[in-house]
């Protein structure tokens, strides 16, 4: 990219950041769970909104966040919300935060303000109801990759697991709130149009760029479609696990270049995605895909 093309991306992120604020019930909460997997459960940022819910302290908790353009119904939360249920009894706390991310610079600008907002919901389960932190992962697409970064390092305690999917890149270059990886004790992201919409160079202790990790088997230069398959590929991962599905097996690579030129020749020893909390993988990845469902390869 250009130093001319960065600059004028510093330039938009400036002036998003001076146009638009959050105001209060811009970010709004919605709790499913298997009991009410299909219709949410509004829940306020309250002690008592959260005790009248269907929130429980005993099942772990996924916080999702969506990018521009889409609230709690869009096809992010449809993949990633169903899959999380279909494997495991939990809490998922999808976040809305449309009004503030209609466009993609009104979303850049607001990012960092939802982020707080979320950690300041996450610190009322931690602070009040003696919730661990450690029971917490964030998953985020595009702006939300970054926004579960910015959430996760203002929580108290450490978040145990981030999956960022495709972060955004426009913007982020030189943005003091990026994410990075000591957001969480391991930030696993997935890149699927590298370069183009998705942050290029890796941003997390594990990074897996599928295909390449800028164009995605069945999109051509549809760079939408490309970008909508790190959440299906996401959700994949969870629901083969129900199904005894086949995993997203990724092969070690010595950096991005080599991830995304598809030359990588080491092990085959990590795993995009699934369900169970990651420790201490780290590296860079790549895998190849089906063109049709079931896309992992195994």
């Amino acid at each position: 990219m250009s130093a001319i093309t960065r600059g004028l991306l510093l330039l938009c992120a400036a002036v998003a950041a001076s146009a638009f604020e959050l105001r209060d019930g811009d970010v709004v909460f919605h709790l499913f769970t298997r009991a009410n997997p299909q219709v949410s459960q509004p829940l306020l940022p309250s002690v008592a909104s959260i005790m009248t819910s269907s929130f429980s302290v005993t099942r772990r908790t996924i916080v999702t966040i969506h990018s521009d353009g889409e609230g709690v119904s869009g096809n992010f939360n449809a993949f990633v919300v169903q899959a999380h249920l279909s494997a495991e009894d939990v809490n998922v706390i999808a976040v809305d935060w449309s009004p503030g991310s209609t466009m993609y610079t009104h979303g850049l600008g607001n990012a960092p303000q939802a982020g707080l907002i979320i950690a300041q919901f996450i610190n009322i389960l931690i602070n009040t109801f003696g919730y661990t932190a450690s029971q917490i992962r964030i998953v985020g697409v595009g702006l939300g990759g970054h926004v579960a970064g910015i959430a996760a390092r203002n929580v108290n305690g450490e978040i145990p697991h981030i999956v960022a999917l495709d972060p955004s890149l426009h913007g982020w270059t030189h943005h003091p709130e990026i994410l990075n990886e000591d957001d969480a004790t391991v930030v696993e992201v997935l890149h699927t149009t590298a370069g183009l919409k998705g942050y290029d160079y890796p941003l997390g202790d594990l990074d897996f760029y599928s295909n390449g990790g800028q164009a995605q088997s069945g999109c051509g230069t549809d760079v939408s479609c490309s970008h909508i398959y790190s959440y299906v590929f996401y959700a994949e991962s969870i629901t083969a696990e129900v199904v005894g599905g086949r995993k997203f097996v990724g092969t070690a690579c010595q950096n991005s270049e080599e991830a995304m030129n598809l030359q990588c020749t080491g092990p085959r020893d990590s795993i995009f995605g699934g369900s169970a909390t990651k420790t201490d993988d780290f590296g860079v990845y790549m895998f190849l895909t089906n063109f049709v469902s079931p896309f992992a390869r195994d």
